[in-house]
Parts: C-alpha cells; structure tokens; sequence
C-alpha cells in the first residue's frame, strides 16, 4: 500500500520545523558543523497569506523514476527508493519531478536526495516532520486513507458543508497580539550623552512579550537561525512563568554572555527574523527577552555554579579578550581547565568594550562580566601586545594548547583621492579612541580622542559600524551628520532598529551615492566629497544588487569630517609564523583542516575563531567559534589523557 506526506496549507503557520526536524533526522539529531550545508528533504513555500510544506509525493508511474539512466530510482516497498551508490547526479529527476520536490546536495560528489519517509528511524517514529508538526498540518498516509478522505470530502459536498472551520492558521496567526518594543529614551535626550537608550523589560512586559510565542517546537527555527542554537521557546517559557533562575542557567548552555548577546545581536537577520510571527504582528522579542532574563538573574546575585567541577591539570593560553576569547575561557573553565586570556587592550570585551558605543552597550556589563569569569578561574593579562610583550612560541612552550582569537583591525580603504587628507577618518579608531574617552581610561597616544563637535560629518558605509560612527558623532555635537551609501536603504546590511534609531537622533541618509574623490582645502584638510548617484543593476556573486552609476549626476557632500566604514580586515600577525600557523590569501588564519577538529590550525596544539578566522562578523558568531574551540581543545586533552594512561599501564 503506498504511503505518503500530505500538507494542509490551511493548516500550516510557516514555522519551518519541518525542514529542521528534516535535517537533523539525516544528521545523527545534530546541528550542522562548520562547512556541513545540507539540504532539508521537505520545503516550506510562504507568502504573507499562506504557506505549505512540498515533498515527494512517492507517486506512481513516477517520472523521476522511469527517467533515471542509472536506476538509482526506483519503485519498491510501494515507495521511491533513492540508491545513492548509483546517482550519478546527472539531474534527469530533478527536470522530471513535476513539483519540484527533488535536489541535488552540495556535496563534493553530488548525489540528489529526496523524501525518504525517515524509513532510517524505524516504522514507529514515523516521518520527523509529521511528528514535530505543531499545527497537524502535516500526516503520514496511506492509499486507503486517501481514499477515506475523499469520501469525507464528498459527503461534505452532499450535506451542503460550505464553511470550513477555522483553521489552525487563522487561530494563531490571525489573532495574534502586536509585538510591544521596550521603550527607550527620547531622541532629543539621548542626543545629548552615551548612556544605553533601550530601558529593560518589566515583569509584566516579559510575561506579555513571552505570551505571544506560539512554541512551534523544540527545534524552532529562531532556534535553527541563532549561531548559538539557545533554546529560545524553552527560555520564553521560563521567563512568562517568572523561573528565571531555570531560564539564565538554561542561556548559559549554549550562550557564554546572553546578556550582551540580548543587545547587541542583530536579532531581525537571525533569531527574530525567523520567527513565525514576523508578519503577523511581528516577531517575539527575542533579544529583549533574553536581555531581561540575564539582567534580572545577575543583579540578583546568581552566578555560576562550577562546584561539582574537577579541575584538570592542564593549561590553555587564549590572545583576545574579545567574544571568541570569552566565549572559549568559559566553556573551558566548566571543564576545569585553567586558561590566560590576553588581550592589547586595559579592558576585557575587545571590540565589545572599545568597537560599540556605550549607547548600545553600557560597559558596566562587560565590567561584572569580568568578575563572574575572574571568579570562575579565569585569568586576565591585560595592555599585553603577543608579539611586543610576550613572544607566541612562548605561550606555545607554555600552555597545553593556545587559542587565538584577536579579531580584525584593519580597517578597508575607499582608494579615493586624497584619502588621507587631514579630517579624514578611520571608523574603528574613532570608534576606539571615544570608548575609551568615555570611560576616562588613558588615551593611546597611536589613536587620539577626536571630537567632531560644530562639524559637518559625512560616514561612507552602510553597516553596523557606519551607524555607531553616526551616532557618535552626534553625541559629541556634530552641526550635521549624514551617512552616504551607495545601494538603496533595502540593500544597508545594518540593522534596520540602529538606522531608525539614528534617524530619529537627526541622521541625514544619502542612498544611491558612490563617492568619487575627497576635495580638500589649500592647507589640505577634507572640505568635501564628490559623488555620484547610483541605481541598482544585476545582482552580484552575493545576490545583491550591483550599483550602476548614473552619468551627469555628480554633486557634493561639503564636510569637515569624513569617516569611512567600509568594514574591515584581518591586520597583520607576523608573530604566527613563530608556530607556524598560516593564513590564506586574506590574511585570515587557517583552520578546518583536520575533521575531529575543525578549530584547528596548522599546529596541532593551536585553534582560532572569530574574525581573524572568517573575516569581520557578528558577536554571536564569534562567540560560538570560542565555545566550539574549547570543545575541540577539552577533546584533544582527554584523548592525550588516555592514551598516557593506556602506554602506562
């Protein structure tokens, strides 16, 4: 009897937990690893008004089947069968297939790959999809089942049934409630100083915040998206049944610092982004959520229980205090392994401490963050230059194994005419050299506090940095201050919350402009900008579209200061050569090259992560390459472990 999956569009919310349930069913239940990019066997189709889950429908006669050169499709147990031995990947099925169901996996012998009923988990679990359906919208069934309901169906016709009941779509997506922001200070005053703007959830705003969370299931796709994999729908649920002391232990699973994560995340791309409600009212406010949580717990006095630790005897050296730092001392310190983190700067946090303006991260956070790791075991070696102040064979002689994660300094050049011209500015050290203005540390004499006070500013760029430069400026009193990109506002990919906030604080925003050179005074310092204005043509290797110049439109940007944030780059570590350690051809270290341990690099006793490993990224990114490092490393130590004691005894 044949047997297949039916989707309910009536039924179906777009939550996408078929397609994760689908993905780990074919990964031993794991998230996919550095480098793994599979390809879910069922695929949800959305649009504002519906949604629906397409996969093979086993048919009979198949197409797919009587097209394959190889056999590697065939009919039996009266279902397709896909041997993956015989597909030669030639693509005949997925041309054949007449809803489109069929895929070819990016693997490096491409082999195509379609629904199997999850025949691998056994006839009792059944498909994973149909069981993690939170709406039913997905069954499992038979040729007589089929039948069954077309005679359902038909009675229903003859008794006059026109009005269906209201579906489970329209029950939870219909009426949803809006989503509810938490405030923050008004414009006019935030303006005026550098204190965080976004005011913590209530009690009550985090119950009613949480209430609206549908709970898709346990591998939700705000779940899937977050780099973390944090169990958001669980947290959500600690946190509106006020169990915060369950909720911050269960952040600090997977998340080494969920209340920075709860700023500074760009949570509409990852977490909220995803989530089911996103047009529907809007999406659950994740990061507040999270925020409120971690906030709350803390400055309750919780902090973590490392008690029931055995503590190994073994030494790690980290460089880089920043988030893949942190992130690897934390989760080593829960394995009971001592590690000395590093870092260039007189703070911890890197470029959360000296790269984010306090309005988007009060430092105090970073500041009780460091006593909690300190507490935890961790050791701090702070204004220390690897390479200047302490040599990297050294920490290599030293240490059981080393993690390097210094993040990315160099900044990009716009390659322009009189780039460097006096006014002209370099995001990150402005960035930097204000932080550290602002938290009455010593100014680095390298990187001098510049006040753009009575100044026409001008920030070329589009991305998070561009919209901190932004800010900045107008905190410290700039006349104007305007950001000038060159694809549309669609196309910035800075959070859309950071360009209404700077928008709301007096931020001019030019799109559609490429700059073409800088114009000077006779004293040679910038009195202006030179561009073009742009339209969008193909798009490029990224998918996004590629600005054409438009001719005859060029104008001017008069200004007193230009900035440019064209993001950055790995800067130079000379010193890596030391333990041999390559880079690539970006400068950016090498790692993956070893399968049991993709942290690793061309020393055997030395992992990286974060930017200095994939280029500039987020926080979160950073922070889950330091936790899967540390892993890596408390692996390699357990298995040196045994292998003494085997030689030994």
């Amino acid at each position: 009897m044949n047997r297949f999956v039916i989707a309910n569009a009536r039924d179906c919310i777009g939550c996408k937990a078929c397609e994760i349930a689908c993905i780990l069913a074919h990964n031993q239940e794991q998230y996919p690893g550095p480098g793994q990019n599979l390809l879910p066997r069922v695929t949800v189709l959305t649009t504002p008004d519906a949604s629906t889950a397409m996969m093979c429908h086993q048919c009979d006669n198949a197409p797919c089947v009587t097209s394959c050169p190889t056999e590697a499709l065939s009919y039996q147990n009266d279902r397709v069968e896909l041997d993956a031995r015989r597909c030669i990947g030639c693509k005949n099925c997925i041309l054949a297939c007449p809803f489109g169901v069929i895929a070819l996996t990016q693997a490096e012998n491409p082999v195509v790959q379609k629904c199997d009923l999850c025949e691998h988990r056994g006839a009792d679990a059944g498909p994973a999809c149909v069981q993690v359906c939170p709406t039913s919208a997905l069954k499992l069934v038979t040729q007589e089942q089929l039948g069954q309901l077309r005679r359902k169906r038909q009675q229903e016709t003859l008794n006059g049934k026109r009005s269906p009941s209201l579906s489970a779509r329209e029950r939870l997506l219909s009426h949803s409630p809006e989503r509810c922001d938490p405030a923050k200070s008004p414009a006019a005053e935030r303006r005026l100083n550098f204190n965080e703007i976004y005011r913590s959830f209530t009690p009550a705003q985090a119950c009613e915040a949480g209430e609206r969370c549908l709970m898709c299931a346990k591998q939700a796709n705000c779940r899937w998206t977050c780099p973390l994999h944090n169990a958001i729908p669980e947290l959500i649920q600690l946190a509106k049944e006020d169990r915060i002391a369950e909720a911050v232990e269960l952040s600090h699973q997977t998340s080494s610092m969920p209340e920075v994560c709860g700023r500074v995340c760009p949570q509409d791309r990852l977490c909220e982004g995803s989530c089911t409600l996103k047009n529907s009212g809007g999406s659950v406010t994740v990061g507040c959520i999270e925020k409120y949580v971690t906030d709350t717990a803390l400055q309750a006095g919780w902090r973590p229980d490392l008690s029931h630790v055995k503590p190994r005897p073994e030494r790690v050296a980290i460089i880089g205090a920043g988030p893949a730092g942190l992130a690897c001392a934390d989760v080593l310190a829960r394995h009971g392994v001592k590690s000395v983190v590093y870092d260039r700067h007189p703070e911890i946090g890197g470029l959360l401490t000296f790269g984010i303006p306090s309005f988007k991260l009060d430092k105090q956070v970073l500041t009780l963050r460091r006593e909690i790791f300190s507490q935890m075991g961790i050791e701090f070696v702070l204004n220390c230059e690897v390479g200047d102040d302490i040599s990297f064979s050294q920490l290599i002689r030293d240490n059981a194994a080393v993690f390097i994660a210094p993040g990315t300094y160099k900044s990009m050049t716009a390659d322009l005419e009189n780039e460097q011209a006096a006014g002209v500015l370099e995001a990150l050290p402005y960035l930097i050299a204000n932080t550290r203005h602002v938290m009455k540390l010593p100014e680095d004499p390298n990187n001098p506090f510049i006040s753009l006070k009575d100044k026409q500013v001008v920030v070329l760029g589009g991305g998070d940095t561009a919209m901190d430069c932004l800010r900045t400026a107008v905190r410290q009193g700039a006349t104007a201050v305007t950001c000038a990109y060159r694809r549309d506002e669609a196309n910035m990919p800075g959070s859309r919350k950071e360009v209404k906030n700077a928008r709301e604080e007096g931020v001019e925003f030019q799109f559609n402009v490429q700059p073409q050179r800088i114009l000077t005074s006779k004293k040679g310092h910038v009195t202006g900008i030179e561009m073009l204005r742009t339209e969008l043509g193909e798009p490029d290797a990224s998918g996004r579209r590629r600005p054409k110049i438009i001719k005859g439109s060029e104008f001017v940007l008069q200004a007193d200061a230009l900035i440019v944030a064209f993001g950055f780059q790995a800067h130079a570590m000379p010193w890596l050569k030391e333990g041999h350690v390559e880079c690539d051809k970006w400068g950016q270290i090498r790692i993956g090259l070893n399968p049991a341990y993709p942290g690793q690099t061309t020393h055997p006793r030395v992992f990286a992560g974060g930017d200095a490993v994939r280029g500039a990224d987020l926080v979160v990114t950073a922070m889950a390459d330091g936790r899967r490092a540390a892993k890596d490393i408390v692996h390699m130590l357990e298995h040196a472990s045994s292998s003494v004691v085997q030689e030994v005894s």
